[in-house]
């Protein structure tokens, strides 16, 4: 049997690399309120949607929110977009699923194993579905704030 179809390899693998991205992500980027930097350079992009218009599209400030919630500034993540803590924990907890899930696979724990799988598949979309609408409703409020400034 090739390595690759051993019970367990995919999931391990995937809960692996997830968090290997998440901890690479911590070390070689940083954020501010006003940009994410990348070995202490920032990146000069600059929302075209904010610039021409003056308000912000649904993406502006997630990917400082992230890079904050990488750093443990959960408040400033939460205030700049509250889909970027959100969405982390979720990334985090789905890596952690993984790596539980191949554990069991290698373990024999077929029993907990089905049991792991049926919650998966049941809280994955509920925490999806629910992040969608922390990301449009923080998008929504910082519209709104946006075009009342103006």
């Amino acid at each position: 049997m090739a390595s690759t179809q051993k019970p367990g390899f995919a999931a391990f693998t995937i809960g692996c690399v997830t968090l290997a991205d998440a901890l690479a992500a911590r070390c070689l980027l940083r954020a501010d309120q006003a940009h994410v930097f990348v070995l202490g350079r920032p990146i000069e992009w600059v929302c075209a949607l904010r610039s021409r218009f003056g308000l912000p599209c649904p993406t502006c400030g997630l990917t400082r929110s992230v890079v904050m919630s990488l750093h443990g500034e959960f408040g400033a993540a939460w205030r700049m977009a509250p889909a970027g803590p959100v969405a982390l924990f979720g990334m985090i907890a789905f890596a952690l699923a993984m790596l539980a899930l191949a554990w069991s696979q290698w373990a024999g724990a077929f029993q907990w194993e089905a049991q792991a799988r049926a919650w998966i598949r049941k809280v994955t979309p509920i925490y999806a579905a629910a992040t969608v609408a922390i990301w449009i409703g923080g998008w929504a409020v910082g519209f709104q704030a946006a075009l009342a400034a103006r």
